[in-house]
């Protein structure tokens, strides 16, 4: 089983000593870690060059003996705490979506309750609307059945006209007749009687008629007036379906601007994560560049107390098993002093040479961080080739890293053989074992001052990139500031724009059925008023006629009475 476990080392008496771990959690599966109770330690037999604290991952059988070697843990670790933060930032965004859910839930349910007020306000308004079709349809009906009383009273009048006219053409028959003879019979009179009765019957009664048409023309007018409120009230939704076309229009207008100032936002919002990529990559840079810097500035320091050293012709603390005392012991004395004067002399010339390429791996950290820079900031073709230029620069700062690093072991090589060369020979020319300084170390002032100018200048430039490195962090949480303020801004305006689009949606749905009720009202009392029209065309004609008919029966009635006189004057004389 695999534990995460803490390393243990403690001292023998005689520098030995032994290596425990203390045993903190044990994997249950990919992602779960139980904690060990107690204070479990185990020991282990080779903890590698783990120090004392360290964290490894150890392979545990049943009896808990380590199986296998340990294995470093830290790295592990960040993995799993980057793990773990990323499943607390996607449980903490579910929050948010779930919150987000149950708001969005919340305002569909006002919603809904909103739109069924709207549906049971429409419902009514249909049923006001369906009734006053019904009326209208009655008013139809009403001028329809007008129409047929019309029609009827025409009918009548004509057919009263004929009977008359052909009862009139037989009394003129029998008139003339009468006064062909000069006197009249009892069956003549009789038989001019029975017509004058017949006449008198079916005599023109335009009174009748004329109360009917004057009661119709009431109706007409009644109904033309009832027609001119709803076209007034037709004219008046026309009105009010104009203007909230017109609001419906400039609120269109409004919400084409919001989008497109969301949009401009949006593209703006783009650039200035843009920007804070690039501040973000420039940061990482120049804080590479600081840590490049620190570590020169820590090699020119261990390199200037090594300068000190030998300037100050240390004793060596050991000996080193490539170098053979008991020679140098042998060696003559001039000789001897000779290979030290040709040992200190390779030292300084290699110390300059260190020097030297120190201060080449410093500028080309500087180009190689200013180039850095400019990739980060390039795009397209100019940054293909700035990183294929950036390619062959860190292959040549490597190369010239790996050369120092080398140069500088063969460097403290180089002194630590001095060194000895030098302890025996202090030693043959009767000096005490003490160091002290003579005439045979080695002269690195001139080396030591070239050191101490790079320190200075390696400093100033670290105090400056740190004061940089400074600014740009705040700028780049102030941007970062801007940045997450105008993404809430725009995503709350987005939000805005989609609640305002959908009630314009409802807002034209709502118009277009406006217009369509405008419009089926608008063909309906069009065809009334049609309709009412040809009724009083037809009417006004039936007026006159019935004015003919009068005259016609007041003069029908005049001819009856003389007839009357005159059979009345026969039978008389007879």
């Amino acid at each position: 089983m695999l534990y995460l476990a803490e390393v243990l080392k403690k001292s023998g008496v005689f520098g030995s000593g032994k290596t425990e771990l203390r045993l903190l959690a044990s994997q249950r599966g990919e992602y779960n870690w139980v904690p060990v109770p107690g204070d479990d330690v185990v020991p282990a037999d080779d903890s590698g060059n783990f120090n004392s604290g360290a964290l490894v991952f150890a392979d545990l059988n049943a009896s808990k003996q380590v199986q296998g070697s340990l294995k470093e843990a830290s790295g592990q670790l960040v993995k799993i705490l980057q793990n773990f933060s990323r499943f607390q930032e996607k449980f903490k965004t579910q929050e948010e979506e779930i919150e987000q859910w149950k708001q969005s839930l919340t305002y569909q349910s006002q919603e809904l309750n909103r739109r069924e007020m709207e549906m049971e306000a429409h419902r009514e308004e249909v049923d006001n609307v369906q009734q006053e079709l019904a009326r209208l349809e009655a008013k139809q009906g009403e001028i329809e059945a007008q129409q047929g009383e019309i029609d009827r009273l025409r009918q009548e009048a004509e057919r009263s006209r004929q009977e008359l006219e052909a009862a009139w053409t037989q009394l003129q028959g029998e008139r003339e007749e009468l006064q062909g003879s000069g006197s009249v019979d009892a069956e003549q009179a009789s038989r001019l009687q029975q017509w004058l009765d017949y006449l008198a019957e079916v005599m023109l009664q335009p009174e009748e008629l004329q109360e009917s048409l004057t009661r119709m023309q009431e109706q007409l007018t009644a109904q033309e007036a009832w027609l001119e409120e709803r076209m007034a009230q037709l004219e008046d939704w026309r009105r009010q379906a104009q203007e909230r076309q017109s609001q419906l229009d400039e609120a269109v207008q409004d919400l084409d601007r919001g989008w497109g100032e969301w949009h401009q936002s949006q593209l703006d919002l783009a650039g200035q994560r843009t920007e804070m990529a690039v501040r973000e990559r420039l940061v990482e840079v120049k804080d590479e560049l600081l840590q490049g810097l620190r570590t020169q500035l820590s090699g020119l320091d261990e390199m200037a107390t090594q300068m000190s050293s030998l300037s100050s012709g240390a004793a060596p603390t050991a000996t080193g098993a490539d170098v053979d005392l008991s020679e140098l012991e042998r060696m003559p004395l001039n000789n001897l002093q000779e290979r030290v004067r040709e040992l200190q002399n390779e030292l300084e010339t290699g110390m300059r040479l260190v020097i030297d390429e120190q201060e080449e791996l410093m500028l080309q950290r500087l180009d190689l961080n200013e180039l850095e820079a400019k990739v980060a900031r390039a795009s397209g073709g100019d940054r293909t080739s700035l990183e294929a230029e950036l390619a062959d620069l860190q292959e040549s700062y490597g190369f010239l890293n790996d050369t120092l690093v080398g140069q500088r072991r063969s460097l403290r090589e180089r002194e630590r053989i001095m060194n000895q060369h030098q302890s025996v020979l202090w030693r043959r020319l009767g000096n005490p074992p003490e160091p002290v300084s003579s005439g045979g170390t080695v002269d690195v002032s001139p080396v030591l001052s070239r050191l101490s100018d790079q320190q200075q200048r390696l400093q100033q430039q670290v105090q400056t990139l740190e004061g940089e490195l400074e600014t740009l962090r705040r700028e780049l949480e102030a941007l970062r500031g801007q940045v997450e303020q105008q993404a809430a801004a725009d995503e709350a305006q987005l939000q805005d724009l989609k609640d305002r689009d959908r009630q314009l949606r409802e807002q034209r749905a709502e118009i277009a059925q406006t217009w369509g009720r405008v419009n089926a009202y608008q063909e309906l009392l069009d065809a009334l008023r049609d309709r009412l029209t040809h009724l009083k065309d037809t009417t006004d004609p039936l007026s006159g006629s019935l004015e003919h008919l009068q005259e016609l029966a007041d003069s029908q009635q005049n001819a009856v009475t003389q007839l009357q006189e005159v059979v009345g004057h026969l039978t008389a004389a007879e």
